[in-house]
């Protein structure tokens, strides 16, 4: 069996030789060469998202160079473009209810990201949260609650994110609690009001903060040291 195997595996190894030089002596097609461009061109179309009711999706594509908002019913031929943004791409968007989606940009490349809101059928475009030298995250975007959403914004404190609710068809701002400067990050219940909080101490430490309603002060129920990670993950009840 070791002879033929062997065997085998020199008659293999010829014929493979035998495959290699005489590809050698045949005319070799060139590969296809690509320009830079190529590499750098916006896609077709990129980031498709759905309708929280199916009905429609909104997807990002060029529009004189640079990447926009388009939205499209399913079933149907035409899409319809909702931001025209000639100077910066949209960043990202996101649904925030049936009929109105969220768009992030910044203004001149300087990632101070601002938010705008429109209707999927174009109207009612409004800047949500458009400040000076101010950046705007997202906190909480509600996916229950259609009018609302939950945005971080450094409008007092250029190191520092507060939380507020937003109206997303207003653009009517309520601060939830000032942020004193060492919380990471925020958690809502599910009718949308702002309960914990998420601290580090004694800069390498960390604590769960926690409050029954909007209305009282955080107070901590949890502390770990830097040896242990702890994180919260839905309420289990609605109030």
């Amino acid at each position: 069996m070791r002879k033929k195997s062997l065997l085998f595996i020199a008659f293999a190894l010829a014929a493979l030789m035998l495959a290699f030089y005489g590809c050698r002596d045949k005319q070799m097609t060139p590969a296809k060469q690509y320009v830079v461009e190529d590499f750098f061109r916006n896609p077709d179309k990129v980031n498709f998202s759905l309708s929280p009711d199916g009905l429609y999706y909104a997807y990002m594509a060029p529009y004189k160079g640079m990447m926009n908002v388009f939205v499209k019913e399913i079933g149907k031929e035409e899409a319809g473009q909702l931001t025209y943004d000639t100077l910066r791409s949209v960043y990202g968007f996101f649904w925030a209810s049936n009929d109105r989606i969220l768009y992030i940009k910044d203004q001149g490349g300087d990632e101070n990201m601002k938010l705008y809101g429109v209707n999927k059928d174009g109207s009612n475009l409004i800047a949500l949260a458009d400040f000076e030298k101010v950046r705007t995250e997202m906190i909480d975007d509600l996916p229950d609650i259609d009018d609302y959403v939950i945005i971080g914004l450094n409008k007092r404190i250029p190191q520092v994110f507060d939380p507020y609710r937003l109206n997303i068809n207003t653009g009517e701002l309520t601060m939830l609690a000032e942020n004193p400067g060492n919380i990471m990050g925020w958690m809502t219940d599910h009718n949308g009001s702002l309960r914990v909080a998420f601290a580090v101490v004694d800069g390498v430490n960390t604590s769960i903060l926690y409050r029954d309603t909007e209305d009282e002060p955080f107070r901590e129920i949890l502390k770990t040291t830097f040896k242990e990670t702890h994180d919260a993950s839905v309420f289990h009840f609605r109030q």
